[in-house]
């Protein structure tokens, strides 16, 4: 499974939901949705920027 598929069953696991995720996920399920978030959020930032093609 990949990370875009582990955190899309998480993430519908808590109905879509920032704050049901915040507050019944576990550590881990947390940590790997928020990092996935950053690091796609970086992803942007750097095309936009031209750093990245």
């Amino acid at each position: 499974m990949t990370e875009k598929e582990q955190v899309k069953q998480i993430v519908d696991k808590y109905n879509k939901s920032i704050a049901d995720l915040s507050d019944k996920a576990t550590a881990k399920e947390f940590k790997t949705v928020m990092k996935y978030v950053a690091n796609q959020a970086n992803l942007r930032q750097r095309k936009l920027v031209g750093l990245d093609k």
